[in-house]
């Protein structure tokens, strides 16, 4: 870690909190992650230093797996059956999703198809573009489009279930107002939890590692007990300004007259993937037994943080949203690549 990422890290973070001040005087939705993510992003495209520190970037999101773990409890695992369901209709969307916006990228936006093929995807903005480059593809314009598509659909979803849905979204200091948190001797548990289950994710290679390790570990001394309060509120807004923060940084040294297509056809695919969660989550929430605002959060093609922090301070069963997004992320992590091989060898020899 270089001194200037480290200063250009601390810069985003004094911008990404300010951001989430503004948005919390103004009692906006969702304000340390949004008010960090404008703003974040404004200063990025205007030339700001900002920086992304991984380890650190990391570290928060640690906490935000153990945020998520505090949402299983022994009750959860008579919901298996519906959970089930939610996978099959994840894998169809997922499926489906990725094809439309194969289309898209082709056939309007004129990507080259291996850029186009791994641009649509929702989901793996790391993987997608690693792979993506090492196919062939635009590495720069793969990265944009993801970060651009979780950008709309961060704000987009709280929007859309204020606006149209009526949902009261929590704003200002709402998310643990008045609830009591976990005392000393459990958060030095969960700290024990972020430790071991970061360590053996990366260990296993786990995709999405640093939520998914920490998140299990903690899970796990939910049910048994172990813990029962969850972490402090301060402590998770600090998580919700450095992962604004780390999406809005994305942005910097965007060349408008290079970027503005890919950018456009970005916001359309996340528009039109957004558009078919909300079209499947309400028509299949009855069936599976799952509120439909729990569903979209599932489907809708934000990451994996984002949506279940989104999930988490709704309350609209983040345990569940979580569980369908890692599917998400192990299913476009093994099946993309090998999907992406098997069409490239079917082109080459036709």
């Amino acid at each position: 870690m270089s001194r200037r990422n480290l200063l250009g890290f601390m810069l985003a973070g004094a911008i990404g909190t300010l951001g989430g001040w503004v948005f919390f005087i103004l009692a906006l939705p969702l304000p340390w992650m949004l008010g960090s993510m404008l703003f974040t992003a404004v200063a990025a495209i205007g030339g700001a230093p900002v920086a992304l520190v991984l380890p650190i970037r990391n570290g928060f999101v640690t906490i935000l797996g153990l945020m998520l773990g505090s949402s299983f409890t022994a009750d959860l695992l008579t919901q298996l059956d519906q959970w089930a369901s939610g996978m099959v209709l994840m894998i169809v969307s997922v499926t489906l999703m990725t094809i439309f916006s194969v289309q898209l990228f082709r056939r309007f936006g004129h990507f080259d198809h291996i850029t186009a093929y791994f641009s649509s995807t929702p989901g793996g903005l790391g993987l997608m573009t690693l792979i993506g480059e090492q196919e062939g593809g635009e590495a720069r314009t793969i990265a944009m489009v993801h970060s651009a598509r979780i950008f709309f659909t961060v704000f987009a979803i709280p929007a859309y279930l204020l606006l149209i849905e009526g949902i009261e979204v929590p704003r200002g200091s709402a998310l643990l107002n008045g609830q009591p948190t976990a005392n000393f001797n459990e958060l030095m548990i969960l700290t024990g939890c972020a430790i071991v289950g970061y360590s053996v994710g990366r260990l296993i290679r786990l995709p999405g590692y640093q939520i998914i390790g920490p998140m299990a570990a903690a899970a796990a001394v939910y049910i048994a007990g172990f813990v029962t309060a969850p972490l402090p509120a301060p402590l998770i807004w600090m998580a919700q300004v450095v992962l604004g923060a780390s999406i809005g940084v994305r942005f910097r040294g965007i060349v408008f007259s290079r970027m503005a297509w890919p950018l456009l056809f970005a916001f359309i695919s996340g528009a039109m993937m957004l558009t078919a969660a909300i079209i499947l989550a309400n028509l299949a929430a009855p069936w599976i037994g799952v509120s439909k605002h729990a569903l979209l959060l599932a489907l809708a093609p934000g990451g994996l943080a984002e949506m279940c922090l989104i999930g988490y301070t709704l309350g609209v069963d983040p345990a569940f949203t979580a569980t369908m997004h890692i599917i998400r992320i192990l299913l476009v992590a093994t099946l993309a690549p090998a999907a992406f091989r098997l069409l490239h060898r079917s082109r080459r020899t036709h």
